[in-house]
């Protein structure tokens, strides 16, 4: 059997595989390309933009260099260069750790706060397409991408997936039943987390 290719224009006359990982680059593509498109517009790198959705929406705890390199898989001097541009910008601050000195953490300003409004913008046409879709529709898509994101994650690899399947609190077996043992209550497919801020690994001291 020939091997799937979503690239090649053959198999997807044939086969649903290939039409579907086509699809899905085609969708990451564009979604990188509006990303860098709104960076340009308010000034800034499309580095930077992540940095300020990714500190704009989580605590402290967790915004500090060595956390946000590993999420964004980047070296740890390439985030801390792109983040003192934006304190010089005046978009962040900087926020020393009181139990240890040596650490510190990244947070919006007022500034950073308006900007972030603005960053987040480049997402407004899809959120648009996706309430306008079933919600049973939703869920199985949903349910689909979660899947395959956990299929692709490697932590050996770098990267950092704050879902439920790599969480000590899930409970169940991956596939129809699912529970969190901290909120003591049975999850839907749907309901499942991505970027759980209770996530188990917080607690991992490497990394903050």
């Amino acid at each position: 059997m020939k091997k799937i290719s979503g690239f090649s224009p053959e198999q997807q006359l044939t086969s649903l595989d290939a039409r579907l990982l086509l699809s899905l680059q085609r969708l990451s593509d564009m979604l990188k390309a509006m990303q860098w498109e709104q960076a340009r517009i308010l000034g800034i790198t499309p580095l930077q933009l992540q940095i300020l959705l990714f500190t704009g929406h989580h605590t402290a705890e967790v915004n500090k260099v060595a956390y946000i390199a590993t999420e964004l898989q980047l070296s740890r001097p390439t985030v801390s260069d792109a983040a003192a541009a934006l304190v010089n910008k005046g978009f962040l601050r900087i926020e020393e750790d009181l139990k240890d000195r040596r650490s510190y953490s990244f947070l919006l300003t007022d500034k950073g706060k308006e900007m972030l409004t603005q960053a987040e913008q480049y997402i407004a046409e899809l959120d648009t397409i996706l309430q306008k879709r079933p919600l049973m529709e939703k869920a199985s898509l949903y349910q689909t991408v979660y899947t395959m994101i956990a299929g692709l994650y490697d932590k050996d690899k770098g990267g950092m997936q704050r879902m439920c399947y790599s969480c000590a609190h899930y409970e169940g077996n991956k596939k129809r039943q699912h529970a969190c043992r901290l909120f003591k209550k049975k999850l839907l497919s749907a309901e499942l987390q991505i970027d759980c801020g209770h996530h188990s690994s917080l607690t991992i001291p490497d990394i903050l």
